[in-house]
Parts: structure tokens; C-alpha cells; sequence
């Protein structure tokens, strides 16, 4: 892919910050931090229609013996649950991991219905599977 090359001016305690995140996150330089920092803001602002591929994951907390209601998901054609974990993080207190892939419209569909249930706490993490394949490009192999 192509890359261009233009100018950002921002506030000096902005590039602190920028420098911290490359710094702490181990990015190469600033343009790389921005591109990471790009893909997943354009990623968490999904529309309802997106038809993006994107690979995610549910991650819900909720007291042992809770019934959570069943979200179906006949409703959301492309998704597909990949994996699905639960453990005990304390004797009554159990969190499930739940990984997904789909379009972006049936993962967050989905996803929000199973987050928003009553005695929940959850949140979804998402990354478009574009990002996935670059990862797997010569460039990023060692």
C-alpha cells in the first residue's frame, strides 16, 4: 500500500503524550503510532451498516449462578463464534470471554445485545481483519 506524506501540527503536550504512547507501546516512530492510533478510532466508529470484516471480543463479568438471557444469533448472518471461555475470578463472580468475527454491523449487533443485559458489566474490544492480514505482511515478520 502506498503511503502519503503530510503535515500534523498539534500542541506540544499532544506530542508528549504521542511520544509516551510510541514510547510505552513500543511503536518504531510517531507515524506508526498514528496509524495505529487511526485504524482504531475508524474501527471503534463502526455504522450499523458496515459490512467491514472485523474479528472481536465480548468480555462480560457477572455474578455466579446469573441467568443471562440467550442473544440469538439468526439475526446477524455473517457472525461466527470462534471461541467461547468461562472462568471463576472469584467464588461467585465468573467472567466469559467470547471471540468473534463478522461483519461489523452483526459483531456489534450482536455484541451490544449480550453487553446491555441487566447484571452484566461488558465491553467489546474490535479489529478490522485488514489490520489482522498486514500483521502477517514480510514487513512485520522477524
Amino acid at each position: 500500500m502506498a503511503l502519503t506524506r503530510f503535515g500534523v501540527s498539534m500542541e506540544e503536550d499532544l506530542v508528549e503524550m504521542l511520544d509516551e504512547i510510541t514510547q510505552s507501546e513500543g511503536y518504531a516512530n510517531r507515524s506508526e503510532t498514528l496509524r495505529a492510533l487511526v485504524r482504531k478510532e475508524l474501527v471503534r466508529t463502526v455504522q450499523e451498516d458496515d459490512n467491514r470484516e472485523i474479528a472481536g471480543i465480548v468480555t462480560l463479568i457477572y455474578q455466579y449462578g446469573h441467568t443471562r438471557k440467550e442473544v440469538p444469533m439468526e439475526g446477524f448472518p455473517t457472525l461466527r463464534i470462534t471461541a467461547n471461555l468461562q472462568v471463576h475470578l472469584h467464588h461467585h463472580i465468573c467472567q466469559k470471554v467470547i471471540t468473534l468475527q463478522g461483519a461489523a454491523r452483526d459483531v456489534t449487533g450482536w455484541a451490544r445485545k449480550v453487553i446491555s443485559q441487566r447484571g452484566v458489566v461488558g465491553n467489546l474490544t474490535i479489529m478490522a481483519t485488514e489490520d489482522i492480514y498486514d500483521l502477517l505482511s514480510p514487513e512485520h515478520e522477524s
